[in-house]
């Protein structure tokens, strides 16, 4: 295109090579192609600073993205900047073809007190999406045995085949990576073999090749994430599958958009769900997405996080400013228009007391190198996230991985979570190597799905129509042709059966349930306004139950996981009583104690530099930074964050008034022995019914654990002699073992690495005098000897197992009791304990 034009255009970002770099600022092209953190640091750039002063027009593609989270606030302040540079107003472009409120977008993109313009393309693009479901079939249900699948995740994976097959070039979309790599698994294993997986945890060639191929037509289907939601050239598609609702309208309009992607072109797509709550959920997405009706956005007002590293990026590019001066800047950006001179100062002070700035009479500078260093280590806003990989304890094998903020706040010892649909119960994290052990655990109510990221959060008014929806298909059994006949019939029978058992909780009913250990409050008003209630009841109960409430939340219900039964008629009862006052002064009191404070608060003094960029989380620590920043930036910043992104205040607020004052029923039902079918969704997420393998059993355990233990591998030393230094296997040792050399039977077993113990032996044979180390190593041989020559194969059995040596070894196998079987146990309940322990040891 640029040759066509006679235009040079280059791209600039974080691959880009040195040698590129240093080209572009010798001889700047005409037009750059970058990314806001690119922006970021070429404002500072001593040549590139200079080519920016040329600067007339700004393009910022798929602007609705960026508005909506910090790295769109940190550019709102940089084209500020920007401005200081050119000295004369540039044109600002924003494009996108999915934007709730324009006026709004335009506001945040123009900035304060400028004139702005919105055009609206006249192109009229067909929209043709359905709903679709399965059921699975005889085949199904022999495949699904032969992989270990249900037969309906088997049936969804052939409808998606068949699918892909039906159409030259199909992108299948999911909210997750692990949905995206299921599914790429699920097809292989029946036989497809022209899909590929493309999400942003794979490397960039690994993308850019699956797009080649796809391009190329090599390829009939790409499973992927948001990763290809926007803007990346793959050529034609001609069909779209969502797998599962995609939760907001916006999301569905930019994936069913990349279909038909012509003038004139019609969208064409199905939105393949797994429950009735995603086919009715589904069912408003596509009716307000042909009605043009999307989610308003949430713009981050006010971030002090971003604005405190602004500053310092403001300093570094015009060396010296008044707060004055920085403040007339900043407030020309939408996110920070109405910021306050004392909100400006509290900032510049965080900064001036973490020693990045420093004070000449009314003017503020750098402190360099480590004002430098800050600024380009906080160049992104997204946090590094590390992953934990997860093994399990009895057979050592990798299950699985979990993000870091989830080991951070739930893995501690003891705890239980659900990862591939088993319970898993939480031995030891090693916080150096990133290890999770666990042992696998019965069914739980506590216990927490290990795979549940950040999912994007249903807003209120989405689930409010689904709660609609289910009013008007349980009075009238029809939707006026939203639905096909299977997927509404399934969505019907569901509440003739909830019906049957309980009042059908809607838009205009909350309903409190009670089964076992749990009270679920279905109210139809999303994700956020959920967790905030669940928040203020969880801390109501926790406070006059002296003790931790879990919660569990979707977008149609939260759970109350009390220690013992409660009555569902009096958790009713203290939900109907709650003032909307009370609920944000409950929150307001008891958020910070929160681990997910601790977290969020965590990353924001990292991106404030109070925190090194290198640091890594750890919990306690966390915790007592809370305190010490207690009435800081920080701690205000974290509040910010979280009631933007986790909590709706005014949404339950409102849900509250309209239960005070009648226009939504509030009702209770106590189980008679089992859940409603409403309730079963969340209750599958605490434990999943349908999903969970039995937990193994002890016998089970004990073939596992000698099994590795007989297999495992010992080194042997004659302490006597000191010539012979063997490798056998456990199973394969003599009951009285004895050095082939000199016939001793003072024989030293230890682990296959420790290439210190033969010097020690020999130094010791030899008269040499041992340091301190050095004899305890001997006394450690010299014990495992004597444990060799008394139990034979039995002792060498319990050395091979992991953290036990010959004290623990020793009181093992003194202290046997039982059988054979017993002797297995205590051997895993001692290695057991040193995984819970090793990392307090010195």
């Amino acid at each position: 295109m640029g040759r066509d034009l006679d235009v040079k255009i280059q791209v600039r970002h974080g691959d880009t090579s040195m040698s590129a770099r240093s080209r572009q600022a010798k001889s700047p092209p005409d037009m750059l192609i970058t990314t806001p953190e690119t922006l970021q640091s070429i404002l500072v750039g001593r040549r590139m600073k200079e080519h920016l002063r040329r600067v007339r027009w700004i393009v910022v593609d798929e602007v609705h993205e960026l508005a909506t989270d910090e790295r769109g606030v940190q550019l709102s302040i940089a084209l500020e900047r920007l401005l200081e540079l050119t000295g004369v107003e540039f044109q600002r472009i924003g494009l996108s073809a999915t934007i709730g409120e324009p006026e709004r977008i335009a506001q945040f993109l123009a900035g304060t007190n400028r004139k702005i313009s919105i055009l609206r393309s006249d192109e009229e693009r067909g929209l043709e999406i359905s709903v679709g479901s399965v059921s699975p079939t005889h085949k199904d249900q022999e495949e699904a045995s032969g992989l270990g699948l249900p037969a309906s995740t088997v049936a969804r994976a052939r409808k998606i085949q068949q699918l892909i097959e039906a159409h030259k070039s199909t992108l299948v979309f999911t909210n997750t990576r692990e949905h995206a790599e299921a599914l790429a698994s699920q097809l292989r294993a029946l036989g497809t073999t022209s899909v590929r997986v493309h999400h942003g945890s794979l490397s960039r060639e690994l993308r850019e090749e699956a797009e080649k191929e796809f391009q190329e037509g090599r390829l009939r289907g790409l499973i992927c994430t948001s990763s290809l939601e926007l803007g990346i050239d793959i050529g034609s598609v001609d069909f779209i599958i969502q797998y599962t609702s995609p939760r907001e309208t916006t999301r569905l309009v930019q994936r069913i958009g990349r279909s038909g992607h012509t003038l004139g072109g019609t969208s064409r797509g199905i939105i393949l769900t797994t429950s009735p709550d995603d086919i009715l959920e589904s069912a408003v997405l596509i009716s307000r997405a042909k009605q043009g009706r999307l989610e308003r956005p949430i713009i981050h007002e006010k971030a002090l996080d971003v604005l405190a590293h602004q500053i310092i990026g403001i300093l570094l590019q015009e060396r010296r400013m008044t707060a004055e001066q920085i403040l007339h800047l900043v407030q020309r950006s939408y996110p920070f228009r109405e910021l306050q001179p004392d909100e400006l100062d509290d900032v510049i002070h965080q900064l001036d007391e973490l020693r990045l700035i420093r004070k000449f009479g009314d003017t503020f500078s750098p402190r360099n190198p480590k004002a430098i260093q800050y600024y380009f280590e906080n160049l992104s806003v997204i946090p590094d996230v590390q992953k934990y990989t997860v093994f399990d304890f009895f057979r050592k094998r990798r299950i699985g991985t979990l993000d870091q903020d989830f080991v951070a706040r739930r893995c501690v010892s003891g705890a239980e979570f659900i990862l591939h649909g088993q319970t898993w119960r939480v031995i030891s994290v090693d916080e150096e190597k990133l290890h999770v052990e666990v042992e696998a655990a019965p069914p739980s109510l506590t216990a927490i799905p290990g795979w549940e990221g950040d999912m994007i959060p249903v807003q209120m008014d989405v689930a409010s129509e689904v709660g609609r929806m289910r009013r008007t298909l349980a009075l009238s059994g029809e939707l006026d042709g939203v639905l096909e006949d299977p997927e509404r019939e399934k969505a019907s029978a569901t509440l003739a059966l909830q019906a049957k058992q309980a009042k059908i909780p809607s838009d205009k009913l909350v309903l409190v349930e009670g089964f076992e250990n749990s009270v679920i409050v279905h109210t139809c008003a999303g994700n956020l306004v959920n967790e905030a209630l669940a928040n203020a009841m969880a801390a109501l109960f926790g406070s006059r139950l002296g003790s931790n409430i879990a919660t569990q939340v979707d977008q149609y219900r939260f759970a109350l996981i009390f220690p013992r039964p409660v009555s569902a008629y009096m958790v009713a009862e203290e939900f109907g009583k709650l003032t909307p006052n009370d609920l944000e002064t409950m929150i307001n009191d008891t958020v910070e104690h929160s681990d997910l404070f601790a977290w969020k608060h965590w990353h924001v003094l990292r991106r404030i530099g109070a925190v090194s960029r290198a640091a890594e989380y750890k919990a306690r620590q966390a915790r007592l930074l809370v305190d010490i920043f207690k009435n800081s930036i920080a701690n205000r910043e974290t509040r910010r964050e979280l009631f933007a992104e986790k909590l709706d205040i005014e949404g339950a607020k409102k849900l509250l008034s309209m239960i005070g004052s009648g226009d939504v029923l509030l009702e209770a039902v106590q189980d008679a022995g089992q859940c409603t079918p409403l309730a079963l969704p969340l209750l599958d997420r605490i434990v999943p019914h349908g999903l969970l393998r039995p937990a193994v059993e002890e016998t089970s355990i004990i073939e596992v654990i000698k099994s590795r233990l007989l297999s495992t591998k010992l080194r042997l030393l004659c302490i006597n002699c000191g010539k012979w230094d063997g490798i056998r296997t456990v199973d394969n040792l003599q009951e009285q073992i004895r050095c082939p050399k000199c016939r001793s039977t003072l024989i030293s077993a230890t682990y296959l690495s420790n290439d210190a113990l033969p010097r020690i032996i020999q130094k010791k044979i030899n008269g040499g005098k041992l340091q301190a180390e050095e004899e305890k190593e001997w006394m450690t041989a010299w014990r495992s000897a004597g444990l060799l020559q008394t139990y034979g194969k039995k002792a060498g059995l319990v050395m091979a197992a992991r953290g036990v040596g010959p004290a623990t070894a020793t009181r093992l196998l003194r202290n046997r009791t039982g059988g054979e079987d017993d002797l297995y146990l205590s051997i895993l309940r001692a290695e057991r304990e040193f995984e819970r322990t090793r990392m307090f040891w010195d």
